[in-house]
């Protein structure tokens, strides 16, 4: 029966010629145009991920909101590949996807990028968020870590182009480090501090050198709520040697066994397994300071 019907519907196609297929299409077409709307501004969320504040919420649905204005056709693939494409269009988005719930439904499928730094000027000024591929993302103010970008590592600026992939290296290299820290560092650790700020500062010991002074260094929570500098690594992509991750955990659980919530102080030093009590601060009396031929921690602004 398939291929009759299939038999004569190419006969009625090719004898009657290209007049019948403009026809054939138009009909379609006004089917397509005739089948049930969906109201695009009555869109819920089936589901949103664990990572998203009530801030970023709202930043995400104001961004598709242009493209959920209108009704679309349920039969109708032209409309639904622009609403598609136009909601692969905003920053936010990865890509989407169209589906068709019949007899009158649309189930959007949008894959976000997730947010994992917060971009900021010397001056303190917010520029936007990046993701873990560092495309830049708009602004919003939750609590993700920072990286800043001091002038004496740099600019103390850049220029901001939302969705976009950020080529400034102080950025790019923090996110590899945000990513470290959360993935597999964080899991290592028990009641490990939450992360604060990554400083690039001094990439390529171009601020100071010396084996006192790494490249990256990390401000992480006390429990009450203060910072704590703690001397990391070199970057993720360093082609000198780096730490294990296993080893810079090690040294922060025993720095948290002596001082639980890191408690009283405001610097370690996670590179050095053996003497990692030596570059506590403060340091308990009687202990020799280990930098006292050098300056102190260097604070860029």
């Amino acid at each position: 029966m398939r291929v009759g019907v299939l038999t004569v519907f190419a006969l009625t196609v090719w004898l009657c010629g290209p007049k019948a297929a403009e026809v054939l299409a138009a009909r379609f077409d006004q089917a397509a145009q005739n089948s049930p709307h969906v109201a695009l501004d009555r869109v819920g969320f089936a589901s949103r991920p664990e990572w998203m504040d009530k801030n970023l919420l709202v930043a995400v649905s104001a961004a598709l909101a242009p493209w959920l204005q209108e009704d679309v056709p349920i039969l109708d693939d032209q409309a639904q590949r622009g609403l598609r494409d136009g909601l692969a269009s905003v920053a936010w988005v990865r890509s989407a996807e169209v589906q068709r719930v019949f007899p009158d439904r649309l189930r959007l499928v949008v894959d976000l990028r997730q947010p994992i730094l917060a971009v900021r000027a010397a001056d303190g000024s917010p520029l936007c968020l990046v993701d873990r591929e560092a495309v830049q993302l708009p602004f919003v103010d939750t609590p993700l870590p920072v990286v800043r970008l001091y002038r004496e590592g740099g600019a103390g600026t850049m220029s901001v182009a939302v969705g976009q992939r950020c080529t400034e290296r102080r950025v790019t290299a923090a996110v590899a480090i945000a990513l470290e820290w959360r993935d597999q560092l964080a899991p290592l650790v028990a009641g490990c501090p939450r992360l604060l700020e990554v400083d690039t500062t001094n990439l390529g010991e171009q601020w100071l050198r010396g084996p006192s002074y790494p490249e990256v260094r990390v401000q992480v929570a006390r429990s009450d709520g203060a910072g704590v500098v703690l001397n990391y690594d070199r970057p993720v992509d360093s082609p000198l040697p780096r730490l294990p991750v296993a080893t810079k955990a090690g040294v922060l659980n025993k720095v948290l066994a002596r001082h639980p919530g890191l408690v009283g102080l405001v610097a370690a030093d996670l590179r050095f397994a053996k003497r990692w009590a030596d570059y506590l601060q403060p340091r308990p009396a009687g202990v020799r300071d280990p930098h006292e031929s050098w300056n102190t921690l260097f604070t860029p602004r």
